[in-house]
């Protein structure tokens, strides 16, 4: 289902080393000057996997769900990969985020293969520094199936829909010794997306037969994924991003949850450990009220996504760290509004918390998006390096 592609083909006789050469020619070298003050890369994912594995590597690794292309055009001084409308898989925007997260030092790079829900999107103002696009999301509302009728009718992805060509073209260029961690969205986000997260709530009253169809098809949809990424020698884990919970507590009830969703769960779970790659579980809210669960019965091998206002990472680490990896913590807030000198604080406090005991590995608490200043993100990755320096 999933092979090696024209991209891999292409590039896995010159791969990483010729695109060097290749930009050199083109005098493409410049990166931010805060960069060069970390150290020079040395990427081994097997010391990301020691990590998973709640060991303590020689270094904390590093993980992030996302850096926004704008980001990495800043960092990299190449406004040209930034395009709001530049699509995921396309070669240049993929090779910039490689080569900048290998430059920052990262071990791993994640990477998705998009499935092509086709749901309609808004659409705004994006109001950040960075930005040269708009800022789109869903309908909260509603969304394409609101009825049996419509489910009949939705065009559902099949296998060959998926869009592979982000996995090929990253496993053409990785530099020796970066693996790749291969993302897919999560099976309550991709429902709520098709039905709209108010009419997927009010339906698992109303219709809790279409919830259950949705979700039952999303959940396919989902492992048909899971199933290709497993068979590719690049990718050496895999992540589900599903956003479960809200500040206070979860976004349905947690019987929905251990009725319909996590079944799929643990069947990607299986998936994944019988190929021998782990699995890691984003999720954004407050999780703790199934968070015995997914440890327990799921059986996730780590879990991303902390805000301060939430739980603290350390707090986490302390309950969760003997069973599963942690992943992330630094506020995404103090990233966006704080400075330096916070951010090195607070990364510094995590890390002397979470990193000796194994079993964690270093990033934000979400995500870079194009309103956290760049040299706020270099001041966390410095932080990280300086500790590792230390350790």
């Amino acid at each position: 289902m999933c092979r090696a592609g024209w991209a891999g083909a292409a590039l896995r006789s010159g791969g990483f080393d010729a695109l060097e050469r290749l930009r050199r020619r083109e005098g493409r070298t410049a990166m931010n000057p805060g960069i060069e003050r970390l150290p020079r890369p040395a990427p081994d994912y097997r010391r990301f996997l020691q990590a998973i594995r709640r060991q303590r590597p020689d270094r904390v690794p590093l993980i992030e769900l996302a850096i926004h292309p704008e980001v990495v055009a800043a960092l990299l001084d190449e406004p040209g990969v930034a395009r709001g409308d530049a699509r995921p898989d396309e070669l240049g925007s993929i090779e910039a985020h490689i080569r900048l997260q290998h430059r920052l030092g990262y071990d791993v790079v994640k990477v998705a293969a998009p499935i092509p829900w086709n749901v309609p999107r808004l659409a705004g103002q994006d109001a950040s520094p960075l930005s040269r696009s708009a800022r789109n999301w869903l309908d909260e509302h509603r969304g394409p199936i609101g009825s049996f009728e419509d489910f009949e009718r939705y065009r559902w992805p099949r296998p060959q829909d998926v869009n592979f060509r982000p996995l090929e073209t990253a496993a053409g260029m990785l530099p020796d010794g970066m693996k790749i961690v291969a993302f897919v969205g999560g099976v309550l986000e991709f429902a709520m997306d098709l039905m709209g997260m108010a009419g997927l709530m009010l339906a698992t009253h109303r219709q809790p037969a279409l919830v259950a169809a949705v979700i039952e098809r999303v959940g396919r949809t989902i492992h048909s994924v899971l199933e290709a990424y497993c068979q590719l020698d690049a990718v050496c884990a895999v992540w589900l991003g599903d956003d479960l919970g809200h500040k206070h507590g979860l976004l349905v009830s947690p019987k929905l949850l251990r009725e319909q969703v996590f079944p799929w769960y643990r069947r990607y779970v299986e998936l994944a450990h019988r190929a021998g790659r782990p699995f890691l579980l984003h999720s954004c809210g407050n999780t703790a009220a199934v968070m015995p669960e997914l440890v327990a019965q799921v059986g996730i091998d780590a879990k991303h996504s902390f805000e301060d206002a939430i739980q603290p990472v350390e707090h986490f680490y302390d309950q969760w760290h003997g069973q599963i990896a942690v992943l992330g913590g630094v506020d995404v807030h103090l990233l966006a509004a704080g400075d330096a000198a916070a951010i090195r604080q607070r990364t510094l406090e995590i890390l002397e918390h979470c990193a000796p005991g194994g079993g964690y590995v270093a990033g934000s608490g979400n995500s870079i998006p194009n309103y956290v200043p760049p040299g706020n993100y270099l001041a966390m990755l410095a932080a990280v390096a300086e500790f590792n320096a230390g350790g």
